[in-house]
């Protein structure tokens, strides 16, 4: 059925060891800490309120853009364990590392996006090590 196979079976494989680095770097820069302050802060109570209301099965277009954002926060806090009750006096039902991961991820994520982006555009391994480390300088700057 397969025929006979050609012996020895070779494999490579090439791993780009910038590309791993500036991975792991932002990676770790990123979800470092993810949890601290262990309280909802900031844009947080602004989305968390919109992410409830997902939850709910409340859906609408506000002025902050499209849905889409949204509805990706509410599904990744609802699969951390999110009830869905978000009222102001209770803030210790919300699990403020599953509101952040979701963004985190994705943030860190557009370093090596951006290093290969760069190399797609046949900049040289420089450039593209360039463009990763100022997209991964401008956005670590965690209080």
């Amino acid at each position: 059925f397969w025929g006979d196979p050609k012996l020895p079976l070779m494999v490579t494989a090439q791993v780009d060891l910038v590309l791993v680095l500036i991975t792991v770097l932002s990676l770790w820069t990123r979800l470092c800490h993810l949890s601290y302050p262990n309280a909802v802060v900031f844009d947080e109570v602004y989305y968390g309120q919109f992410v409830s209301l997902y939850m709910k099965r409340v859906f609408f277009i506000d002025d902050s853009g499209p849905p889409l954002g949204h509805m990706i926060l509410a599904l990744g806090v609802y699969l951390g364990g999110f009830d869905g009750n978000f009222v102001e006096q209770n803030w210790s039902s919300v699990s403020v590392w599953t509101l952040r991961f979701l963004p985190a991820l994705c943030g860190a994520l557009c370093v090596p996006l951006v290093y290969l982006l760069t190399l797609e555009l046949k900049f040289s391994h420089l450039s593209a090590l360039g463009a990763a480390l100022l997209l991964f300088l401008s956005v670590t700057d965690r209080k």
